[in-house]
């Protein structure tokens, strides 16, 4: 019979022998700070962890599998299964649904109302594990790839965004709750209590820029450049519902002035599904998807009487109860 827990030093170590692949495990044994934090994750509040958090299955002293989550928005209570993984001799043993449930049930006492996550659409028996345990498809998300050399890039430097109408500039910290708001108009509004991403999430990511339009100094627009591998680039795109006619532009400013191109470049564009003008645009340079992930969502509706409703000045529920 086999326990869950919080992993100790010897677990980490496992861990990264087993996974070396994994770029989590690999950092918190490399990094004090990050691996004393995973020690003491259970005395942190879960609002106040900055590093994922990881359970384990255990057997004795055998490691079975491991699932990893990491807050994704504190407004809205919403948490990122990041990875479920169990040992390929352990497949279809229940050890990965134990492990999902638990972790529902453990932070849905918390307080966490909404758990995503990203599976690829390919990963049948990940996807029947999700399901079982509740979870839904709210969007898809597509990855939109391109190769880019010295000839094709001329085709990017033809409606590039023009100065003196707009900007861009290097994302700082106080940025951030304008890009909350930016993120959470762009979500439809049925998906924003799950969807909706906080100013954390835009905290932690790096090699950001934002989109000013200059008449009423306004960040109209956002985009993350990531290099995943040598000639390989991750772009992340968001625009104000009413400035989404501007993606061609943004985009091909962005792989013209922030991605060295010499020789060849891959860039890839993520896209949700509900960005439908973002789709449009990739398509006509000839971005094709290669991947498509489905986003699915399991939503923890607590008990009445254990919720902190808001009180209006009579005593009555300032928000109705659901």
């Amino acid at each position: 019979m086999f326990k869950i827990r919080t992993p100790n030093l010897n677990d980490l170590k496992k861990l990264s022998e087993l996974f070396c692949d994994n770029f989590d495990f690999t950092q918190i044994n490399r990094i004090p700070i990050k691996r004393l934090s995973c020690l003491l994750q259970g005395l942190i509040p879960c609002n106040f962890r900055s590093l994922p958090s990881i359970h384990i299955a255990v057997e004795e002293n055998n490691l079975l599998g491991y699932v990893v989550l990491r807050c994704l928005s504190k407004p809205n209570n919403s948490w990122q299964i990041d990875e479920v993984h169990v040992l390929d001799e352990l497949r279809n043993e229940g050890v990965g649904e134990e492990l999902l449930r638990y972790v529902l049930s453990v932070y849905g006492g918390y307080g966490v109302e909404h758990f995503l996550a990203e599976i690829g659409s390919e990963n049948t028996p990940a996807l029947s594990l999700f399901h079982q345990c509740g979870f839904r498809r709210y969007a898809k998300v597509y990855f939109y790839e391109k190769e880019i050399d010295s000839k094709s890039i001329e085709e990017f430097q033809e409606k590039p965004l023009l100065g003196k109408d707009f900007t861009l500039r290097v994302q700082t910290n106080n940025d951030l709750p304008e890009l909350e708001k930016l993120e959470v108009s762009s979500v439809p509004p049925d998906l924003r209590s799950a969807l909706g991403k906080s100013k954390e999430y835009f905290k932690e990511k790096k090699d950001s820029i934002v989109l000013i339009d200059r008449s009423r100094n306004l960040i109209i627009g956002w985009a993350n450049i990531q290099k995943q591998a040598e000639e390989s680039y991750l772009i992340e795109l968001l625009a104000s519902p009413g400035w989404t006619h501007l993606y061609e532009q943004f985009l091909n400013t962005i792989i013209c002035d922030y991605i060295p191109i010499q020789n060849k470049v891959k860039v890839t564009v993520k896209a949700v599904d509900y960005l439908t003008e973002l789709a449009e645009i990739l398509k006509k340079p000839g971005f094709l998807p290669v991947k498509v992930r489905e986003l699915l969502v399991r939503t923890i509706w607590q008990k009445i009487k254990e919720r902190n409703l808001q009180k209006a000045k009579l005593g009555n529920p300032s928000i109705a109860p659901t």
